[in-house]
């Protein structure tokens, strides 16, 4: 171990820290303390309580009890590491680590007033976790856009990352779909090819390490064959550098690869990657609800497409396609139409974007496509009829892409495990490069997002398809 290049690599990560530290402690201790208001004004609703401009009693001891809850529930998610420096923290703000540990810190709470038999009030717990988690979204999604988001793309706030494989053209494919996502918050500052871990090699490492200020190393697949990959991963470690590894091309599995220790044999389990009976509840619970609320919130807009439509093209207003969605099983799937009158019968004078035996059909300049139609395309607009399919319990918010019959007849065994959930208006996919991804990519997107499913990742790719929108790249 060099302990200069450990001071070094510490002494580098500080500045990041506290731009971390900054960007996410006070905006969350600021959204606890208006949960907290919240609380206390649910329990104290008027000014009666007070006594010739006095407070009362009850409300004097409810206000240093909510307090010392602001103090505890920022104290705990300090303690907890919730603001140390990562990768989970830089990109996507650990909304789901905060969820879990606020949970357990007024469950802790809840049993300690339970077994001290405390006689203030419990609703009030109930009111200042829920209000202090819808705060403590909004404040974290306003600061990622504003703030955070801007200083990644110009990689102000980054994490460095060497790339580490067997082959160079392995590292090339990793390192250029890093550098075209930059707002992963991955800048490369090393590629590594490593036929095998030697000494010699670990020297090429250190070296490059020397003039390149890295935080991650990633490990290609394949490198797990080598007899000194774990203790290459234990040099990382003691140099302080955070360790990612591709052990296979599990994304595309449609399968979760789970730890099942057995006695002195690590197992890796495939889990099926099914969506609980519970989660399912809360997602359509969440689908409904937001498709009306959107359906009631838009129809302005809808009746403006529609005159447009109308006005420009003439009848009919909407498209309908078959499409084919949960278990396999077709559905109308519609849109706003955005082309001409016929526009199916001259799909053979268009050229394909993706070649001509490719079963998703795009061309960026489709000559099929009206004026008003290239407009709604862009953004998306020609869309929103499908949260009527969101109603009528065809289509989820967030899904998969809704697939075509003739692509689900070409697909393989795995590729048919992104039917096992409904499709979604928006999804990875659309958040990802929409019509500019190639059939595998797509694909390999939704099995992702079916297998790492989670309420708080639907109402990010919400807001982060929001941002894709407004861009319009891959629209067409």
């Amino acid at each position: 171990m060099k302990k200069p290049l450990i001071q070094r690599v510490k002494e580098n990560a500080n500045p990041q820290q506290v731009v971390i530290l900054a960007l996410m402690l006070i905006p969350d201790a600021i959204a606890i303390a208006f949960s907290a208001i919240t609380a206390y004004n649910f329990r104290f609703p008027d000014a009666q309580d007070s006594i010739d401009g006095v407070p009362a009693i009850a409300q004097f001891e409810y206000r240093g009890i909510l307090s010392l809850l602001i103090i505890a529930w920022v104290g705990t998610l300090i303690a907890t590491g919730t603001y140390r420096f990562n990768h989970a923290t830089l990109v996507v703000f650990n909304l789901r680590m905060i969820i879990k540990r606020s949970f357990t810190f007024f469950f802790f709470l809840g049993f300690i007033s339970f077994i001290l038999k405390a006689s203030f009030s419990r609703s009030l717990f109930l009111v200042m976790l829920g209000s202090g988690l819808i705060y403590l979204f909004i404040v974290r999604i306003m600061i990622y856009w504003l703030a955070l988001r801007p200083m990644i793309m110009k990689k102000k706030v980054t994490s460095k990352m060497m790339i580490v494989g067997r082959q160079k053209k392995d590292l090339e494919a990793h390192s250029d779909w890093l550098i075209k996502n930059r707002s992963l918050g991955f800048t490369i500052s090393a590629r590594l090819v490593c036929p095998e871990i030697t000494l010699k090699w670990v020297e090429d490492f250190d070296r490059l390490l020397r003039h390149n200020k890295i935080t991650e190393v990633l490990l290609l697949p394949g490198m797990e064959s080598d007899p000194n990959f774990s203790k290459f991963i234990h040099y990382c470690e003691d140099l302080d550098i955070h360790v990612n590894w591709i052990p296979l091309d599990s994304g595309n599995l449609g399968y979760w690869l789970i730890p099942s220790p057995q006695e002195g044999i690590p197992f890796l389990t495939f889990e099926k990657s099914e969506i609980s009976l519970i989660s399912r509840a809360i997602k359509r619970t969440f689908d409904l609800v937001f498709a009306v609320v959107i359906l009631i919130l838009l129809s302005p807009l809808f009746l403006v497409i529609s005159i447009a439509v109308l006005i420009t093209s003439g009848r009919p207003i909407f498209y309908s396609q078959k499409r084919i969605g949960l278990n396999g099983k077709s559905f109308k799937f519609y849109k706003f139409r955005s082309m001409i009158k016929g526009a199916d019968k001259k799909l053979a004078e268009v050229e394909n974007v993706h070649g001509s035996s490719h079963v998703l059909f795009k061309n960026p300049v489709d000559p099929r496509i009206t004026p008003v139609g290239r407009i709604l395309r862009k953004y998306s607009l020609d869309e929103l009829p499908q949260f009527l399919n969101v109603l009528n319990n065809s289509m989820s918010v967030v899904g998969p892409r809704p697939a075509l019959p003739s692509e689900v007849s070409v697909y393989s065994s795995i590729y048919e495990r992104r039917l096992i959930a409904k499709p979604g208006i928006t999804g990875p996919w659309q958040i990802s490069g929409r019509s500019d991804l190639d059939l595998r990519t797509s694909v390999a997107l939704d099995l992702n997002y079916l297998i790492n499913w989670s309420f708080t990742r639907d109402l990010w790719i919400i807001i982060a398809t929001v941002g894709a929108v407004f861009k319009g790249k891959g629209a067409y």
